[in-house]
């Protein structure tokens, strides 16, 4: 390698020296993270033996919700026999899994507090931690939600945005966002129109969605498909291009930067290739991917490939680190964890590898305010019965 020219050649010795002295003396940045070694390749779960590597199972949310969303996962398990999404891993069958989730509801219920659940779910059950990022166990949590949008069934000079159904010549891959949009190639399957781009964009991204009419009435929509391309997430290019710093980017600065510069908008969403297609449905609750009522803080939506469909889980999230204040946490809690029982019941367009969950905040402005200000690391756990 050729030195640049202001570079005396007799420092390099003792540069040298001074980066062997500090490998060689055990300097904490140069520590090694332990590593999650899968038991057979292609695993994305490894089982915690040594119980003093274990969390503490402290649940911050209701036993009432736990339990309605544990009924959720059973009814999936009655009506599915088999996992259809491609997750195998040895000993996660179906049955496993239903068995596994019916004996913690009973047990469960049995106890009192944080130190007999820790003391039921160590004798009863094996942990198995998802390998996350690098097999380091790093998982990117994010929040969704279902938003309430001003809208209209017709187009009007202020509702001019459509939500569209599945046309009829769908296939995977279908067109881009760019040829859908630049070829009109969905006029006359329009199901709603709302007030602005971006809200039906966030439609989008969410997955579903209710309609506030003129009358008063709702319209709900869910998800009917995607056009099969990759999903772009504006957010990230949005920090990628400097505009939003990587710590403070949240679902409120995301919106007050396209209010402030609704000129860039559109170059963002047409490099999202990837496309959502709707349904008209009757229920107000939205439905999980695998066809169950998601309950907030309750159902995550993961990668179903590399995680088990219904399956109990349980998720440590760290504090945020950023300027502004994180509504995930209560007040003057702020620099604590956040721990909670968890079934995984769903998916999304940028939930993919095992180092991504989204978590289910609910319905409505201050339920998506939130599910946008989550964006930050944890772990995540799952169980199977002894």
């Amino acid at each position: 390698m050729r030195l640049k020219r202001d570079v005396h050649p007799v420092f390099l010795p003792a540069v040298m020296l001074i980066i062997l002295m500090l490998m060689g003396s055990g300097c904490a940045m140069f520590k090694k993270k332990t590593l999650l070694v899968p038991r057979e390749a292609g695993d994305t779960l490894v089982e915690i033996t040594d119980p003093t590597q274990l969390p503490q199972f402290r649940d911050d949310y209701s036993r009432d919700s736990l339990l309605q969303s544990i009924d959720h996962s059973l009814d999936y398990f009655k009506r599915v026999k088999a996992n259809p999404y491609g997750f195998h891993m040895d000993g996660f069958s179906h049955e496993n899994l239903e068995d596994s989730l019916k004996f913690f509801r009973e047990g469960f219920l049995r106890c009192r507090d944080t130190a007999e659940i820790n003391d039921f779910i160590v004798k009863n059950f094996r942990v198995f931690q998802a390998i996350g990022k690098a097999y380091e166990g790093q998982v990117h949590f994010t929040g969704y939600g279902t938003p309430i949008y001003d809208g209209s069934l017709t187009p009007t000079g202020e509702f001019r945005y459509p939500l569209y159904k599945i046309p009829p010549d769908f296939r995977k891959p279908y067109y881009t966002r760019s040829e859908i949009e630049d070829r009109n190639l969905l006029k006359g399957l329009e199901i709603a129109y709302l007030k602005s781009k971006l809200d039906a964009y966030l439609i989008h991204v969410q997955g579903s969605g209710q309609i506030r009419l003129a009358s008063g009435e709702k319209v709900y929509v869910g998800y009917g498909a995607d056009s099969g391309h990759k999903y772009s997430s504006i957010g990230r290019m949005l920090v990628m291009d400097g505009k939003i710093p990587e710590e403070e980017l949240t679902l409120s600065t995301l919106i007050a930067y396209f209010n402030q510069h609704p000129g860039e908008l559109d170059s963002y969403l047409r490099k999202n290739d990837r496309y959502i297609f709707f349904k008209r449905v009757n229920y107000a609750t939205p439905y999980g991917s695998i066809g169950v009522p998601v309950t907030p803080m309750r159902s995550i939506a993961t990668d179903k490939k590399v995680f088990p469909a219904g399956g109990l889980a349980f998720a440590v999230i760290e504090p945020k680190k950023a300027k502004k204040t994180w509504k995930f946490w209560e007040k003057g809690t702020s620099g604590t964890e956040k721990s909670f029982f968890v079934l995984d019941q769903d998916t999304g367009s940028a939930i993919q590898t095992p180092a991504r969950a989204d978590v289910y905040f609910g319905i409505g402005d201050q339920a998506m305010y939130e599910a946008g200000s989550l964006n930050t690391y944890g772990r995540l756990y799952y169980f199977l019965k002894r």
